[in-house]
């Protein structure tokens, strides 16, 4: 990262957790709550215009921290900075101008959608909300233009969400991100419920927008091909901890952390001269993390300090690998 420019986000040191319910039994017995640690001590940064993809496998944390970003969930600890301004504690009334900066497109096009709203209703709702359209012809214009750029026509926004595809949907789901002119959209995984034919087309038109409107993306994705397509830099999650950070080329091509690695070689697309074994071993429950490393029930490097200690992401060159043996 360079550090002569404003970040337009950065997350310090977010950790996000949930507190399971516990039976009458275990009440009457006194136990303690549960809680399940989704994330970790996160931080990263992004710059304006930049595409920053949170990768790994499900249960990771990643949607968990695309939530928090945009506040649908509150931050345990840490904290979320937009634009230099502290939102992980704002109350609703003082979030509604970062809410308006900050948009997010979600997976799922069929259940992101009101089915009994027609879709020129859906776009115009976040405009008459946010007070960027004075009325509501002004709103319906606007609607038009927002058809136009994502590439449907304009008759089209008197349809349901049903009498849509999914791609075509999910181009709906990112004009509503669209309309309300933000700076960064967090993508969550949005084009995984997509057939392949339509994905490329989606993240085409994700990345035409990137630079017509010079925004900023956190996306979130377990599809290396597709981050590789579209990512400037590439944090890898595991367990809630980001094991490795660094530019996409340089994660690709050279790879440190050993679960990084053993996701290139899971990945169908990916160069395989790395030959490496598939991974064995168990997966840490979230609501006990061991002492040491975590992915170490897992490591083919594992060593003793794995078992006692726990890396923290240490600098090497312009990446962060959180390592006691990294290949540096």
């Amino acid at each position: 990262m360079t550090t002569d420019r404003l970040n337009l986000l950065e997350v310090k040191d977010l950790v996000q957790y949930f507190e399971l319910p516990l039976s009458w039994v275990d009440k009457c017995l006194g136990k303690e709550r549960r809680l399940v640690h989704a994330v970790n001590g996160v931080s990263f940064e992004i710059e304006p215009g930049e595409v920053f993809s949170l990768v790994g496998e499900s249960g990771c944390g990643k949607s968990t921290i695309a939530r928090t970003v945009v506040r649908l969930l509150a931050p345990r600890s840490g904290e979320i900075v937009f634009e230099g301004k502290e939102i992980g504690r704002l109350n609703d009334r003082e979030l509604r101008p970062v809410r308006r900066e900050i948009q997010m497109v979600f997976q799922n096009p069929y259940a992101s959608l009101d089915p009994r709203q027609r879709v020129g209703e859906i776009l115009m709702e976040p405009l008459l909300f946010h007070g960027i359209a004075e009325s509501k012809e002004e709103a319906v214009e606007r609607v038009s233009r927002l058809m136009d750029i994502i590439g449907l026509h304009r008759d089209q926004a008197d349809r349901y969400p049903h009498q849509f595809s999914g791609g075509q949907r999910q181009r709906v789901g990112i004009a509503r991100a669209l309309a309300t002119n933000p700076k960064l959209i967090v993508a969550d995984e949005p084009v995984s419920a997509l057939d392949v034919s339509i994905q490329a087309q989606i993240l085409n038109l994700m990345m035409d927008l990137r630079r017509e409107f010079h925004l900023s993306y956190l996306f979130i994705s377990h599809n290396l091909a597709v981050v590789r397509h579209v990512t400037d830099r590439v944090g890898i999650m595991y367990l809630g901890f980001i094991v490795e950070q660094a530019r996409c080329d340089d994660i690709f091509e050279r790879p440190l952390h050993p679960y990084t690695q053993a996701l290139l070689d899971a990945a169908p697309s990916v160069d395989k001269s790395r030959i490496q074994a598939p991974l064995s071993g168990d997966v840490p429950s979230p609501m006990i993390l061991p002492p040491g490393c975590v992915f170490a029930s897992r490591c083919p490097r594992r060593e003793k300090l794995c078992d006692e200690e726990r890396p923290t992401l240490k600098k090497t060159g312009l990446r962060q690998v959180a390592c006691h043996f990294a290949e540096c």
